[in-house]
């Protein structure tokens, strides 16, 4: 795939996840508080599991990005990696909405359990995506196919930083129609 392409497609869909956060922002926080479901998670808490997972992989690529992305020339064709793939193929959601693959979540990215989720979380949310566009930009100048980031799975699970990039986001596509059925039920 067009490593250009991939960056750009990359960072629109990060921006329309910041313009959903800021107009869901605007809600009164009692709303975005309230469960949909004893036992599921509020809006709040959506956000603030994606940053705990996606904050894995955005400090996987700033680390790498540091210490590593000057080494490397520009490479105009990104090929995703076999593991990198399937999982980024496995966590976007189809077109019709259906989400495919269904997995518990890992405990350290559970916002109850880790009682990490408040307002603040859809700021932070904002922040960190704009931080991977800050990287995505950066990354239009290194080889995306060469640097490699340690996945959510663990040291022994290393996606190319393409798929670093393109895994987390997906992931956030899953959780905004997650965000959309929450409000639709609790606003």
């Amino acid at each position: 795939m067009d490593s250009l392409q991939l960056i750009a497609d990359l960072s629109k869909t990060l921006r329309q996840q910041i313009d959903r956060t800021n107009i869901i922002r605007q809600l009164p926080a009692e709303a975005l508080l309230q469960r949909p479901a004893p036992g599921k998670w509020n809006t709040v808490e959506v956000f603030e599991h994606m940053n705990l997972s996606s904050g894995v992989y955005l400090n996987g690529l700033g680390s790498e990005f540091e210490k590593g992305a000057g080494a490397f020339s520009f490479n105009s064709e990104f090929k995703p990696g076999w593991l990198g793939n399937y999982f980024t193929n496995a966590m976007r959601p189809r077109a019709n909405g259906d989400i495919s693959w269904r997995m518990k979540t890992m405990r350290m990215f559970d916002p109850p359990r880790n009682q990490g989720a408040s307002t603040q979380s859809l700021d932070r949310f904002v922040q960190m995506s704009e931080q991977f566009i800050a990287l995505l930009n950066r990354a239009k100048r290194t080889d995306l196919n060469r640097l490699r980031v340690i996945s959510t799975l663990g040291p022994l699970v290393r996606f190319k930083a393409g798929d670093a990039f393109r895994f987390p986001i997906a992931h956030q596509e899953r959780h905004f129609q997650q965000i959309e059925r929450v409000l639709a039920s609790t606003v």
